[in-house]
């Protein structure tokens, strides 16, 4: 599940916490997505729990005030099935995707697609736009076809320049 809206003072310690004492969920990682320069989180974390059958009762607890901050947290399912090994052989399985984040508002999906694509077979590039102005949102979502494409691409990529930003 990705959990959005946390203060900056919140850790994995204190999800957790909150998963497990006050809504009765065994919590097997807690994932804070952080800033690559600064260290510190970006205010959202995954959260994987111990069993798929809790996710749509956990799902309940968005929109309420965690024992750890002021204000509440949004609590969304994330698309973990679409990664699941499918049954039938001839089905392709959907591989990695990637984060970049950090990204220079004048860059443009096909720039990103131009860049990344030099690492393997790229199926898709989701620049992250905002509705009412238009511009980036400074992060976009790639999707390889071969896991080892995309480990590729974020090994050689980390901590690049492009357009006077680190990514």
């Amino acid at each position: 599940m990705l959990i959005s809206q946390l203060v900056m003072k919140a850790d994995d310690r204190d999800i957790t916490r909150y998963f497990r004492k006050k809504l009765g969920f065994k919590v097997r990682t807690v994932i804070l997505l952080c800033d690559k320069r600064t260290g510190r989180h970006k205010g959202c974390a995954y959260v994987e729990l111990a069993k798929l059958e809790d996710i749509p009762r956990s799902l309940e607890a968005s929109g309420k005030v965690p024992d750890f901050q002021r204000f509440p947290i949004l609590i969304k399912a994330s698309e973990t099935d679409k990664n699941a090994p499918v049954a039938d052989s001839n089905a392709r399985v959907e591989a990695q995707k990637v984060y970049i984040g950090n990204i220079d508002q004048n860059v443009t999906q096909s720039q990103l697609y131009a860049i990344f694509s030099q690492f393997g077979q790229l199926e898709r590039v989701l620049l992250q736009v905002d509705i009412a102005t238009g511009m980036s949102k400074g992060f976009a979502f790639l999707t390889y076809h071969d896991p080892k494409d995309s480990n590729l691409a974020i090994v050689t990529m980390s901590g690049q320049i492009l357009a006077a930003k680190a990514m």
